[in-house]
């Protein structure tokens, strides 16, 4: 195999990430004293850690594979040290649940091992349909007030039971009309019981559980510290989308002005492409994925290409939807267009993809090969598809 919280006891107000102050509010409902006698100790270990760099453990965790990367960001420099891909284990997450804790732990401790990981603080990023991401204009209230206003205000756009769920924002704007300043808030509701289960996943090998963030979250730090948004030193006009191709998704995240501004999850990936190929090929679903990988090409299409039919049919529909959620995004912004679309993740290494989806899309699409500003400790490292671990490497830069 090739190589490839910081904790805040305060009020958390950033998108996404869990600390480990709301971790412990959720393990101490489920667990027994002796657990929570466990959590004390960890409490002391992490603050005496933030005293001095350290190097951290980040894993991308999807339904296909799991992304795990090796650096630390300290005095604002990230640097890489290693970059490692694995297959999840198959059955053992779904839509960014644990389902299958046991065959994930052995599938993890095994690439530590083999790649002789000792690192102990580690931070999870990870999307899922049932993580609900919601815009809301509220009063502009004094800071110690916000979460009750906002858990109050999410109540009228969510039914749910607030209880079952860890709330987070961030404020995007102020706003100023004829009834006064009001802000703009990004609201995350994430299911406790997920939280729950990457914790346990960590307690179960032993690992520090050292936050926990939302891929957006993770993708909107990287894409700032890298620049991916600007040209020649100036920020690109209008709103750029970044689009991550995965196995069983599609996440669109658009980002104004360097910050974050909409997400949507598209419920279509490599998996969908796989299966149709299966159909069309009469072969095994496992089979079709070295077929796709090693013919996969969407430029000059021959009719009698069954192979790149196929995959273009599959894409061909997640485009639709992605075009449909660009349009709703610039009808909602009034009118600020999509000036780029950057693609990354599995699908996105399809040949041609790019050049495909601008021809589709009349917007121009780059693939994400490289990221500016990061230090990676080797050449090797250089060699790996980037754009696959750009969550990953994102989760590490701690604001």
């Amino acid at each position: 195999m090739s190589e490839k919280k910081k904790i805040d006891f305060s009020k958390l107000k950033k998108l996404g990430e869990m600390d480990i102050k709301d971790l412990n509010k959720i393990f101490s409902k489920n667990s027994s004293s002796s657990k929570a006698t466990s959590n004390s100790k960890f409490k002391k270990m992490v603050k005496a850690s933030m005293e001095k760099p350290k190097n951290i453990l980040a894993f991308d965790i999807g339904s296909s594979s799991i992304k795990m990367v090796t650096g630390k960001y300290f005095k604002n420099k990230l640097t890489i040290n290693k970059l490692i891909d694995i297959p999840t284990p198959e059955g053992t997450v779904g839509d960014g649940k644990i389902l299958g804790k046991q065959a994930l732990a052995d599938m993890i401790q095994f690439a530590l091992k083999e790649n002789r990981i000792k690192i102990k603080d580690v931070i999870c990023t990870t999307n899922s349909s049932l993580v609900i991401n919601r815009e809301i204009v509220i009063p502009k209230v004094e800071e110690e007030e916000m979460e009750t206003v906002i858990r109050y205000e999410i109540k009228q756009y969510l039914p749910i039971n607030l209880n079952d769920y860890i709330i987070q924002f961030v404020v995007l704007d102020e706003i100023i009309d004829d009834d006064g300043a009001k802000l703009k808030v990004s609201v995350i509701s994430y299911p406790e019981t997920m939280v729950y289960a990457y914790y346990d996943l960590l307690n179960s090998l032993e690992l520090n559980p050292y936050s926990l963030d939302i891929a957006y979250n993770s993708l909107n730090k990287i894409v700032n510290y890298s620049n991916l948004n600007e040209d020649n030193g100036e920020i690109l006009g209008g709103a750029v989308a970044f689009v991550d191709m995965g196995a069983t998704s599609i996440n669109v995240t658009i980002l104004k002005n360097g910050k974050l501004d909409f997400t949507r999850i598209i419920k279509t990936g490599g998996d969908n492409i796989n299966y149709a190929l299966s159909q069309s090929l009469d072969m095994s679903i496992k089979s079709t994925e070295s077929t796709k990988i090693e013919k996969g090409n969407l430029l000059d299409i021959r009719e009698d290409d069954i192979v790149n039919t196929t995959i273009r049919q599959v894409i061909d529909e997640g485009l639709e939807e992605l075009e449909r959620i660009l349009q709703f995004y610039v009808n909602k912004s009034s009118g600020i267009e999509i000036s780029k679309i950057y693609i990354y993740g599995g699908v996105a290494n399809t040949e041609g993809i790019d050049l495909y989806m601008e021809e589709k899309l009349k917007i121009n699409v780059e693939k994400i090969t490289k990221l500016n500003n990061v230090d990676f400790s080797s050449k090797e490292l250089l060699e790996e598809p980037i754009g696959e671990f750009i969550n990953a490497i994102g989760a590490i830069i701690r604001l």
